[in-house]
């Protein structure tokens, strides 16, 4: 009976500390390079839920005369971004739209620039994250992972912003209105 009851407490203590180790082993190491694809992703998603909601007669829209309408900020982002975008292809930035858009090219504008940006950032791995480009603003060097969260703070600036706007018209923003 001591021999079945050592047994017993043995492989309770086995599979006490296997079972943890094994559950472990199934669940895969977060990726920095996957994580930053979904805030790009979360980012431009917002950003157009709230290009979309804002009424087209109001993307000409200022709280005050000195500073940018409503769809010139939203222009000012795509264009950031495809900076970015020109700056990792090694291409020329070509300069930015100066006249106002309506609000289906803002959008369409914003869907091309932001699709391509995603093409981009999806492929990397972690180590790629690492590696040292050419910063599209000033004469610096930063990692591939800094370099990234340029435009992704643009897009993320913009949108605060913008919600700002949405509210003075009396609109709820989108973020909000999913809650």
């Amino acid at each position: 009976m001591k021999a079945l009851t050592y047994v017993c407490v043995v492989f309770f203590v086995v599979v006490a500390a296997v079972v943890p180790s094994l559950l472990s082993a199934q669940t895969p190491a977060p990726s920095l390079a996957k994580e930053l694809a979904a805030s790009f992703q979360r980012a431009a998603t917002e950003i157009l839920d709230v290009a979309e909601v804002m009424p087209a007669e109001k993307y000409s829209y200022k709280p005050t005369p000195e500073i940018s309408s409503f769809g010139d900020q939203l222009v000012h982002v795509a264009g950031i971004t495809q900076r970015f975008i020109d700056t990792a292809k090694g291409t020329k930035t070509d300069a930015g739209h100066h006249d106002a858009m309506p609000k289906p090219e803002v959008i369409a504008l914003l869907k091309k620039t932001f699709q391509s940006a995603q093409e981009m950032i999806t492929p990397l791995t972690d180590a790629q994250l690492l590696e040292p480009v050419k910063f599209p603003f000033g004469d610096r060097t930063v990692t591939r992972a800094t370099f990234w969260q340029g435009p992704l703070y643009q897009i993320r600036n913009h949108h605060g912003q913008l919600v700002v706007y949405l509210r003075m018209n009396g609109i709820v923003p989108p973020t909000t209105a999913r809650r």
